[in-house]
């Protein structure tokens, strides 16, 4: 009984012994590193490892693209295939007349009932023609289009295969995680060596970056069909494959729609950007009102890429929430078809082809005037914190962990960190992945983009947590901040970022600026699905216990809710790398402007070097801060 009494203590003592010997690893190893390594830079001893080899075979497939193989018979039949697909869907939109697309989507989206939400979709289908983007919008369809097809009939089979092959699931998944935290432009480097410029790389990098959600959720969809419902087939005599197309896929499908769906919001994210990769569409609109100053303009041409979001969005949910129970009357098929048909006779004859001009992309404009007029008055506010961030902040940072720190450092408390979060393996990769940073010639880009990212991270939190934990207790609060959210989420990143140069000038804090608005949404939304989960049982017996609200708040919610709290760091962090690229067309400097000069002048060396010190960073803070949330969890077992 003693001896029970006793091992609390005993075991509370070993605790604080290692984290003391762990405290004292870090400050010895800090400590000695700075010594013996001060004033030394990184020795970039890999400079020309990956870029040599790979400019050498950029050099040589533009010289056999027309010749080799491996061009003729595999990189040509694909991009035919793909740029026959995105002409065909281009000239049958464009040879429609205009107004059978709205109607179109109106009566697909509002088939079930659902007139509203069919209003808003066709409504949604005329703005773009409205502001004369009309021909742009229709290129981003078809691009879209195109990519969503491709990446489904990828996706749907691989969802299938590793829902029914565990060890296929298992190789899957780490891959599948790596997609996901990859920023999306890094996938444009790759389609540079292989198939040029264009609309057709722009697709094939769409689709990879699409592609994990359809994948994840059609698998999530199989094995969640019930066993009774698949016994029963099987009792009935049932093939494997009769189970699967007449049991397991209709059950499934609701599921699969909301994996493409995802799929269509992630391919529409990556439009914007394509454009480094000349894909034109809207996106280019939306580049050109950067390149111009015109926040009116961009707003409009970002307002065209919403507008697409709404109707895809609508359509794909339509087709998702569709009640199975109910059979298809065919007759209502056959009858919506004749009158589309109808309509585009009628349209051809009459000559309403083209989308008619009404206000054209100068409606907007008067934004500019609102802009120019912030600038000139507000620049006693905007000038001074332009100048205190960037010269007492960023300069500074950018001295101390590049100059003054040595970088064994830095690579060995990254090390410590991982190793006391989540162990030997975490430690290991984090050391091998920063070593190929520095060893490739790009730790003082990286270093300059990690202090970017962590500006702006820390920034994104403290907006995004209070704001959160606001909505997460006052329903109606998160009821009003939803459709800014849902306003901020859709919106092209490029356009926040227009009016945001205007008044702060180029360089690096209108990219911070721009990232923050840009990751706060996911954060303020996951920290307020925290607090609502948090079970009511606990507040209860706080508040029976006579704590006050706000001991309830710290004792109790934010506790509980640490680790989705933590995912929503996580989340913020991959948002503010995803905007990085961004950052680097406004001046920001580091990995982002070093990724556009390999993008538009064709140094594909660089932008492998590039894409893998963004990938690194990205992983490695990755499993830093969900190793952090998993710590943060409560114990479940008793």
């Amino acid at each position: 009984m003693t001896e029970a009494v006793k091992a609390p203590p005993r075991l509370a003592v070993r605790r604080l012994d290692r984290t003391v010997i762990s405290w004292l690893v870090l400050g010895v190893g800090v400590i000695g590193l700075q010594l013996l390594f001060s004033g030394r830079e990184f020795p970039a001893i890999w400079d020309n490892v990956i870029s040599g080899p790979i400019d050498e075979f950029e050099a040589w497939a533009r010289a056999n693209r027309q010749t080799h193989p491996i061009f003729t018979g595999f990189f040509q039949p694909v991009t035919a295939a793909v740029n026959w697909g995105l002409t065909t869907i281009e000239d049958i939109l464009l040879w429609l007349p205009w107004f059978v697309l709205p109607i179109a989507v109106f009566a697909i989206t509002a088939r079930n009932g659902n007139w509203r939400s069919g209003l808003i979709a066709g409504l949604a289908m005329v703005y773009p023609g409205l502001v004369g983007l009309w021909e742009p919008t229709i290129e981003t369809l078809a691009l879209m289009g195109v990519s969503v097809m491709i990446a489904v009939g990828i996706g749907v089979p691989l969802g299938v295969l590793a829902a029914f092959r565990f060890r296929f699931e298992q190789a899957l998944r780490p891959l599948l995680d790596a997609m996901q935290t990859i920023p999306a432009p890094v996938y444009f480097i790759p389609m540079l060596l292989f198939f040029g410029v264009g609309k057709v790389p722009a697709a094939i990098a769409t689709v990879i970056y699409a592609l994990p959600p359809v994948v994840r959720l059609t698998a999530l969809g199989i094995n969640k069909v019930p066993v009774a419902a698949v016994e029963a087939a099987r009792v009935f005599g049932s093939t494997n494959r009769q189970t699967l197309i007449k049991v397991q896929a209709p059950m499934a499908l609701p599921t699969i729609m909301t994996g493409v769906n995802q799929t269509i919001m992630m391919a529409l994210g990556i439009v914007v950007l394509a454009t480094l990769l000349a894909a034109g569409g809207l996106g280019q609109e939306v580049m050109d009102t950067l390149r111009l100053r015109r926040p009116g303009r961009g707003v409009a041409a970002g307002l065209a890429i919403v507008a697409v979001a709404i109707v895809l969005d609508r359509v794909s949910r339509s087709l998702a929430e569709r009640d199975r129970t109910k059979q298809i009357d065919k007759r209502w098929i056959l009858g919506g078809l004749a009158v589309i048909g109808g309509l585009v006779v009628l349209g051809r004859s009459a000559g309403a082809v083209e989308f008619p001009t009404v206000w054209g992309v100068r409606i907007l404009d008067p934004l500019d005037a609102v802009v120019v007029w912030a600038r000139d008055n507000l620049s006693f506010l905007t000038r001074p914190l332009n100048d205190f961030i960037v010269a007492d902040i960023l300069i500074p940072l950018r001295d101390l962990l590049v100059g003054i720190v040595a970088w064994p450092v830095l690579i060995f408390a990254t090390a410590w960190m991982a190793w006391k979060w989540k162990g030997p393996g975490l430690a290991l990769f984090a050391t091998l992945a920063l070593l190929i940073v520095g060893f490739i010639g790009m730790w003082e880009l990286s270093i300059i983009t990690l202090i970017q990212v962590v500006a702006a991270v820390i920034v994104s939190v403290a907006i995004a947590i209070p704001v959160g934990v606001w909505a997460g207790r006052r329903p109606k609060v998160e009821k009003v901040l939803g459709p800014i959210l849902d306003f901020l989420q859709t919106v092209p990143s490029f356009v926040y970022i227009i009016p945001v140069v205007m008044l702060f000038t180029v360089g690096q804090v209108p990219g911070i600026i721009a990232s923050v608005l840009y990751a706060i949404v996911p954060g303020i939304r996951i920290t307020a699905l925290g607090i609502r989960q948090v079970a009511s049982e606990s507040i209860e017996a706080s508040q029976t216990f006579g704590a006050t609200p706000r001991q309830t708040m710290y004792g109790v919610r934010l506790p509980l809710a640490a680790p989705t709290i933590m995912l929503c760091v996580n989340q913020v962090i991959m948002m503010v790398l995803a905007m990085v690229i961004i950052a680097g067309l406004v001046g920001g400097g580091g990995l982002g402007f070093e990724t556009v000069n390999a993008v538009t002048r064709h140094e594909t060396g660089l932008g492998f070097e590039v894409g893998i010190s963004i990938v690194a960073m990205a992983m490695i803070l990755d499993r830093l801060t969900q190793a952090w949330a998993q710590r943060l969890q409560p114990p479940s077992g008793p």
